[in-house]
């Protein structure tokens, strides 16, 4: 996964300035955040914890809130309406760009938290995230996990629809306890680019549950071949 994930993203903001993020990443495409002596409060992992979290209470913190502190934290003072240009560089050195409002931008932050971070649940996603682009839509996202969950099932589809409905639910879970954390974070009335980030996530991910079935039937469409017609005869030679 670290041959085709984030590992540096560049913002450019409408007021001329510009942040850069280079992100650790190991081998398995696993964020490490460059901690700050004492992380902020709302990482601690008891802080609005999950309701399935596997992690025990000694881990200390929530690895999905590490990494968005790292992160998304650097938006605090900026709005999600604000239009950015958007550059993700992999360890490939590809690079791809996009010009969206802040808050959609903001969303790949919280994607590599969970996705990219020791979260459970997260990180069970990661293996099935090869070679998914960096800005992906909702449609391209979902029908990635659906391709990657109908191989796991050998093409049986209702159990590939099964598993992916299995995994969304706590998915959504972690967001929306994203959401909560990050509540501690200061910020003005309109400084509302790092909660709509994770808002806009969340609505992603209630979204992509709606969108399985589609997706399930736009694939078996296009495996649909039609059938090979049978080899015409020639027409009997008139000089015979």
């Amino acid at each position: 996964m670290s041959d085709t994930w984030y590992q540096e993203l560049t913002l450019e903001f409408e007021d001329g300035t510009s942040e850069a993020i280079f992100l650790d990443m190991t081998r398995s495409g696993r964020h490490q955040p460059r901690l700050p002596r004492m992380p902020a409060a709302w990482t601690k992992l008891e802080f609005e914890k999950c309701s399935g979290c596997l992690l025990p209470d000694v881990a200390g913190y929530c690895p999905a809130a590490l990494s968005l502190e790292e992160t998304i934290s650097r938006l605090s003072s900026r709005t999600s309406i604000e239009v950015v240009t958007a550059t993700s560089v992999d360890s490939q050195n590809r690079r791809t760009t996009v010009k969206w409002p802040l808050q959609e931008v903001g969303a790949a932050f919280v994607q590599i938290a969970v996705f990219s971070s020791g979260c459970p649940v997260g990180s069970s996603f990661r293996p099935m995230l090869v070679d998914l682009r960096p800005f992906s839509t909702t449609r391209e996202l979902g029908r990635h996990l659906v391709m990657k969950h109908l191989l796991r099932h050998h093409g049986e589809i209702e159990g590939a629809k099964a598993s992916v409905a299995a995994r969304l639910g706590p998915l959504r879970e972690v967001f929306a306890q994203l959401f909560k954390r990050i509540r501690g974070i200061p910020r003005g009335a309109s400084q509302d680019a790092i909660p709509n980030s994770i808002v806009h996530v969340h609505a992603m991910t209630q979204h992509l549950e709606l969108l399985v079935e589609d997706i399930v039937e736009d694939i078996l469409r296009e495996m649909r071949c039609p059938p090979t017609p049978l080899p015409r005869k020639p027409p009997p030679d008139p000089s015979t």
